[in-house]
């Protein structure tokens, strides 16, 4: 080949690489301005809240023994049962000691008479104050002895203390029990305790009366509402953690102590929260961003992200502010200072 075609064979390449960078670049050398749809940072109402686990209780339990001793004579209540305060669940044999009290009353009147036949003899000299004082001593002790078996009495028939449900029977009849043998096992469900530990960085937001909604395994899909009721004064320094109590309404029973739960703690509430697009933001090595439009340019803003809002949405803590505008899309083609050109073939916010 001879040089002068060489020469021609580089002239003519070299034309063809102008006309393709004359196509890439408009006149000027300036970049076409990049089209990204756009959306307003937005004003909605962002809930805060804190998610635990925990455990219902019952608000009170107690364990119901015999105060007398004896044969059980009849189960009146059983597990699963609902009682009220002063129901009879059990009875004890109770003819033994009627007829002890039957005694004892007939001692008591004894003891009465000789104190009256004592009394006026006492005041005309005739015995002394001695004699008088065992005379007195002696119907105090009868009528002490009395009334100690009226109660007995009164125990045999074994009664609930409280509004309750019966959470276990541990007798049945003919079964001899003596004093502080356990009959059943009470547990008052109505309200519920919620039992769970929040963690040492959300302890400063949590306040007695805040709302927390609870569900259960047993009944998916229902969310059960109570509120803070007690909060602990120590934390747990192998858990980094914080106990609290949240009382729960129960009064249809359907949830049962010993449930274990998942709660959301609401520990603020902000009517006012600014809100972006998930479009909108980018995240690269931790740092979260997006770019808000001004002058038809985007500048990047760092922002720091809050409540994601579950519909497409996400508070945005710092880093904007209202009435500005933020690209949806185009993002991996814009850097600080990049010009746009609004999109006007779909609404803002598609």
């Amino acid at each position: 080949m001879t040089r002068a075609m060489l020469l021609l064979a580089a002239a003519a390449l070299a034309t063809a690489c102008g006309a393709g960078s004359l196509a890439e670049a408009p006149a000027g050398g300036k970049p076409e301005p990049v089209p990204v749809t756009v959306a307003n940072v937005a004003v909605r109402p962002v809930e805060r809240s804190v998610s635990v686990v925990g455990t219902l209780a019952a608000s009170a339990q107690a364990d119901l023994a015999s105060e007398v001793d004896g044969q059980v004579t009849a189960i009146v209540a059983d597990l699963g049962d609902r009682v009220t305060q002063g129901q009879v669940l059990a009875r004890v044999r109770r003819d033994e000691i009627e007829a002890r009290l039957r005694e004892a009353e007939a001692s008591l009147e004894k003891a009465t008479a000789d104190e009256g036949r004592a009394r006026p003899l006492h005041a005309e000299g005739v015995i002394s104050v001695q004699e008088y004082e065992q005379v007195r001593t002696a119907l105090d002790v009868a009528r002490a002895r009395r009334d100690q078996l009226r109660i007995q009495l009164e125990h045999t028939d074994i009664r609930s203390p409280l509004d309750a449900s019966v959470a276990a029977r541990l007798v049945d009849a003919g079964s001899y029990v003596r004093q502080g043998t356990v009959l059943f096992r009470l547990v008052q469900d109505d309200p519920l305790k919620f039992r769970g530990e929040v963690p040492e960085r959300e302890v400063p937001a949590l306040r007695p009366g805040q709302e927390v909604r609870v569900s259960v395994d047993p009944f998916p899909g229902e969310t059960f509402f109570g509120e803070v009721s007690r909060i602990g004064s120590a934390a747990d320094p192998a858990a980094r953690s914080l106990a609290f109590e949240a009382a729960v309404p129960n009064a249809d029973h359907r949830l049962r102590p010993g449930f274990f739960g998942h709660g959301e703690v609401v520990v603020g509430k902000d009517d006012r929260a600014l809100a972006v697009p998930r479009a909108a933001l980018t995240s690269f090595a931790g740092v979260t961003k997006l770019f808000v439009i001004e002058d038809g340019v985007a500048r990047e803003h760092e922002v720091t992200l809050g409540v994601d809002l579950g519909d497409g949405w996400v508070e945005v803590a710092q880093g904007v502010v209202q009435g500005k505008q933020v690209a949806t899309s185009g993002l991996s083609k814009l850097a600080d200072g990049t010009a746009i050109v609004v999109r006007v073939d779909v609404p803002p916010g598609a």
